[in-house]
């Protein structure tokens, strides 16, 4: 593995990412079984999910009322990983690293370097996952439990340096643990966690093999099924990230780059053939400063841009054309704070996209040399309703909103798909918290509104 160079090399990045999807897979038969034995040590505790009284010399905490023997695994420093046998031999009691050392040696005799080996990049959804599913059932322990290191080692003179991170620990009640949640409510409680509490971006691609793979450890008749929305990550066949502005927007309105920040253009035949042959284009406006886009700018509105509503029209050429005039935007209205916030957006904008250009990948750096690895939008997703809702959209356009089903909103009684969610944010400074774009096919009309939480 070539991982320990700080800061990580544009070249490891791939390696990084392998790395994660490789200690998921090394955790795939035991992330289900890890949450079953965490779920029922909770309830035993009276629900309680944290320690309390932490004695680290003592290797000793209490899980609500209930005093517990701990075994120190490791810990993020620096958002690389450290295990608890690697620090000074003064830290912990020597019967401590039991856990960490049988982790190591199980390691050593399958060829795991990140289980022998200190110093990788541990800050990716899912490596943390699967660290707490392995160090519970290859020691078959109860649980396992965390604590902040600041707190936990501030009693060493001088603290180490600790960075930024929890310390795993696993959890040895001294009293035994009672299994009190019924089969039939805890093994859907364990699939709804994997699906949904780990979150499509902590276990990414493995989250339907970690459901199938904890099923297949149940009896048939505690067997249920894989829920219906958990699904293959869709995406295009084709992305171009960071288009230039001139083969995104019309050259009719050559304001729109003043506006917009081009994020990406994409095939919608690969995603759905019934959209069409055409290439769609995903931007972040630089407004609003305050409150929504178009909102103080009731007069030029029209029957297709509103108060945080937006639309384009996809021409023959492949362009957007704005269904509205330039007056639409606020601009910086001569304000010296909105002129520096849209400078900074635009810098950061910049320097996104000179790290895609650079590495390949979506993101930016961390301070510590680690990259942080940009979501990707959610194509296709389902549209839910939100705060969006709240603001009606323009008058050429219906909404039908029910908690039953997704959000309909048409033209001329053609129905919108919702082509891609992405937060603004996820593409430098600035942005809702989610930009909705959506898209009518037989009109050609791209339309946007952005949710914040």
């Amino acid at each position: 593995m070539t991982l320990y160079d700080n800061p990580l090399p544009v070249a490891d990045y791939p390696a990084y990412l392998a790395l994660r999807d490789d200690m998921l897979a090394a955790a795939l038969p035991y992330l289900g079984l890890a949450q079953e034995r965490q779920k029922q040590l909770q309830r035993w505790a009276n629900d309680s999910k944290y320690l309390s009284d932490v004695d680290r010399s003592a290797a000793t905490a209490l899980l609500g009322k209930h005093p517990c023997r701990l075994q120190y695994i490791g810990r993020s420093e620096n958002n690389r990983w450290r295990w608890a046998w690697d620090d000074p031999a003064d830290y912990y009691p020597p019967e401590a690293l039991r856990d960490a050392l049988r982790l190591k040696q199980y390691g050593e005799a399958h060829n795991i370097e990140w289980l022998t080996r200190s110093g990788w990049p541990a800050d990716l959804p899912g490596q943390y996952q699967a660290l707490c599913a392995l160090a519970v059932m290859l020691n078959d322990a109860p649980g396992h439990g965390f604590e902040n290191p600041a707190y936990l080692l501030r009693d060493l003179n001088p603290p180490p340096d600790k960075g930024i991170g929890r310390m795993l620990m696993t959890v040895y009640p001294e009293a035994a643990v009672t299994h009190s949640i019924p089969r039939p409510d805890l093994v859907p409680r364990v699939v709804n966690d994997l699906a949904y509490a780990y979150g499509p971006n902590s276990l990414g691609a493995a989250t339907q093999p970690a459901i199938e793979a904890y099923l297949a450890t149940l009896p048939p008749q505690e067997r249920i099924p894989v829920p219906a929305d958990i699904r293959s990550e869709r995406r295009p066949a084709h992305i171009d990230y960071f288009p230039d502005a001139a083969t995104v927007f019309t050259t009719a309105q050559p304001w729109l780059a003043d506006h917009f920040l081009p994020l990406a253009t994409f095939d919608l035949a690969s995603l759905d053939p019934a959209l069409g042959d055409v290439r769609l284009h995903l931007v972040k406006p630089l407004e609003p400063y305050e409150g929504y886009i178009g909102m103080e700018t009731t007069a030029a509105h029209t029957d297709y841009c509103g108060t945080n509503w937006i639309a384009f029209h996809l021409e023959d050429d492949g362009n957007y054309r704005f269904l509205a005039d330039k007056n639409y935007f606020l601009g910086d209205n001569d304000d010296p704070e909105a002129a520096a916030y849209f400078t900074e957006m635009r810098d950061s904008y910049a320097a996104r996209k000179q790290h895609y250009r650079a590495s390949g990948f979506l993101g930016d750096v961390d301070d510590t040399g680690l990259p942080c690895f940009g979501e990707e939008p959610e194509y296709l997703p389902y549209l839910g309703g939100g705060n969006w809702t709240s603001e009606a959209p323009p008058p050429a356009f219906t909404m039908k909103d029910s908690a039953d089903s997704a959000v309909d909103i048409r033209y001329q009684n053609h129905r919108f798909t919702c082509i891609a969610m992405t937060a603004g944010y996820d593409w430098g400074e600035g942005g809702a918290d989610a930009m909705i774009l959506l898209y009518e096919p037989v009109n050609r009309i791209a339309l946007m509104t952005f949710d914040y939480t």
